[in-house]
């Protein structure tokens, strides 16, 4: 929200006599609906001086999906016409998964990448896919091995995917992994699908690596960006510790990205380093353009 408000100007919260910030229950309101926004795809930049309402019209699913997504067949009644494709691409993959059909999966995402494109897919139903299955998890309608044989078949299936998006030789570098302690690797393994559709040569180092390690690793490969996802736990100790060593041992021109579920939780440290905190696949983007451009421009 501080770099939306700061950067972008999207809200201007009041503040208190001590500097707090102050929500009204408005500002919350376009919060989340520029929230919405951003997950299905827009990028913050273009949405952020939008009206309220107009933001209501561009995300008119907001307020029904958000409140419990059990199935997501079951929340299309409610949706505009134009998302029941995506409604229902994210359900047959949702089946896939229960019937621990990997093959089925995969044809999913094949068609979606067809109709919709590699973007469209990762935002539309990849991202969608893996906030639902997070939710089924944690409301105990899934079991973890789900969730774990989720994981490691959009892993095979989006990691297997790089090379078909060759990166010209003089493409920048970006690193993806995720830091010490933090073994849920599907975030990192979509900022990879998506850098590298982007045009961005990448390197993905897998999960749970020290930031000495990380380190080295751009040094080797010149890298512009690190890439973490930060998704469980949200309470570890350790953490900040990392990447706060990661910012010291990293080149001052390399960035620090973040994204996931519990980057909000490590928001402190993340601003001590000055990294930039990435609310979905449109900010990714977004980032990784203002990177590029100002690579050439120096």
């Amino acid at each position: 929200m501080r770099m939306w408000e700061k950067r972008y100007g999207a809200i201007s919260p009041e503040r208190t006599d001590t500097n707090r910030r102050l929500y009204s229950d408005e500002q919350v309101e376009r919060l989340r609906l520029l929230f919405l926004c951003t997950q299905a795809g827009h990028r913050i930049s273009q949405v952020a001086s939008l009206s309220t309402p107009t933001l209501r019209e561009l995300s008119p699913e907001s307020a029904a999906r958000n409140e419990s997504v059990p199935s997501a067949r079951e929340a299309s009644d409610n949706a505009a016409p134009a998302d029941a494709g995506q409604l229902v691409e994210v359900d047959d993959a949702l089946a896939a998964i229960k019937a621990l059909d990997a093959a089925m999966l995969a044809r999913v995402l094949d068609q979606a990448t067809v109709t919709r494109g590699h973007q469209g897919m990762l935002i539309k139903i990849v991202v969608p896919l893996v906030q639902l299955l997070g939710q089924l998890w944690r409301e105990g309608e899934l079991s973890a091995s789900y969730e774990h044989f989720a994981s490691s078949v959009l892993k095979t299936y989006l990691l297997g995917q790089l090379n078909s998006y060759a990166a010209s030789p003089r493409a920048p570098v970006i690193i993806t992994v995720t830091p010490t302690g933090q073994l849920h690797e599907v975030g990192a393994v979509i900022t990879a699908a998506a850098a590298n559709s982007a045009g961005w040569q990448v390197i993905h180092l897998g999960a749970s690596l020290p930031a000495a390690e990380i380190a080295g690793a751009a040094f080797r490969t010149g890298a512009k960006i690190v890439a973490l996802s930060v998704v469980h736990p949200p309470d570890d100790a350790e953490l900040a510790g990392q990447l706060q060593m990661l910012r010291r041992l990293l080149p001052s021109n390399v960035g620090i990205v973040v994204g996931g579920r519990a980057s909000s939780s490590y928001h402190e440290t993340l601003e001590q380093i000055k990294a930039h905190i990435t609310l979905g696949l449109g900010d990714l983007y977004e980032v990784l353009e203002n990177v590029r451009r100002n690579s050439a421009n120096g």
